[in-house]
């Protein structure tokens, strides 16, 4: 299997986290932190996975690859294409990667760290992610506020609601699988539901949200109609994400760590982030410090 990771650039250097779900330096309180989690994850990855392909833009390939010299095994710079979208869409830049791929793929975020391949019976699935996303009100609420203001909605999420009278969706921070022909349809429908509502971003409260619909909320309503099931890596977690990001958990326990949204402001968990980037791959943490003690990065 296919490990692909994908760094648009532009919603990282925004300047300023506002709002939640913003992306300036990928999240995390100091711009350090972020270069160490794309450091550990590559490598984490490349530790057991031959093929770990980068999709980025001409700034991503410059820091990550030129200066950080992150071991990729296949860089496509090919995401400045995008580069005419809001900054707030960060997921913008995953579905474009997911729309180019025509091999079995497993998309991976910035911020997963894995300990251990991932099982062939997970890898053969049609459809695979991290964990379903059920019940949760940022979900309702924010397709509240789409109905409100947008001009168009896929017909997808629109039956998912009928039916169920809620809108769900995935966690993925992980991402892929086999059924390639269903991530062709799932993306085109995913930029059709922005550029159809391009005029309309301004009305919403926090367009960084609107990230979690389009890429999300998209997929799984459109595997439920197709009724094709969708492998979770995760099948017990919580709506506070207990234990997915317990950095010092035993190494049986500690098989897949991800860093997401809310842990990214805690200190204790980014340096924890570092220390196992400094002790496992203590080359490149020392690039990342001399690069920041002379501004290069």
């Amino acid at each position: 299997m296919k490990i692909i990771q994908s760094f648009w650039s532009k919603p990282s250097y925004k300047k300023k986290n506002v709002k939640v779900h913003d992306r300036n330096n990928g999240g995390w309180t100091d711009k350090k932190y972020n270069y160490f989690s794309w450091a550990l994850s590559c490598l984490q990855f490349r530790k057991y996975y031959e093929d770990v392909e980068l999709i980025t833009d001409e700034t991503g390939y410059e820091i990550l690859i030129e200066k950080l010299k992150l071991p990729y095994t296949k860089v496509d710079v090919c995401l400045d294409k995008i580069n005419h979208y809001h900054e707030d869409l960060w997921a913008l830049g995953k579905i474009y990667a997911y729309s180019i791929q025509d091999t079995p793929f497993i998309h991976a975020d910035g911020d997963v760290f894995i300990f251990r391949k991932f099982e062939e019976s997970f890898e053969s699935s049609p459809i695979l992610a991290q964990n379903i996303e059920m019940g949760y009100p940022v979900y309702k609420e924010t397709f509240k506020e789409l109905q409100d203001h947008f001009t168009y909605i896929p017909e997808d999420i629109l039956k998912y609601y009928d039916t169920f009278g809620e809108v769900n969706g995935i966690n993925m921070g992980i991402v892929g699988g086999n059924d390639i022909p269903f991530f062709k349809q799932y993306t085109e429908k995913a930029f059709e539901f922005i550029d159809r509502n391009t005029d309309h971003l301004s009305k919403i409260n926090n367009i960084g949200l609107f990230n979690i619909i389009f890429e999300q909320t998209l997929l799984y309503s459109i595997a439920d109609k197709e009724r094709i099931p969708v492998n979770f890596y995760i099948n017990n977690i919580n709506q506070g994400f207990d234990g997915i990001c317990d950095v010092l958990g035993s190494s049986h326990q500690r098989s897949y760590l991800h860093a997401l949204g809310p842990f990214k402001t805690v200190n204790l968990i980014a340096g924890q982030i570092e220390d196992l980037l400094r002790i496992s791959y203590p080359r490149y943490h020392q690039n990342i410090i001399r690069l920041l003690r002379t501004h290069q990065i």
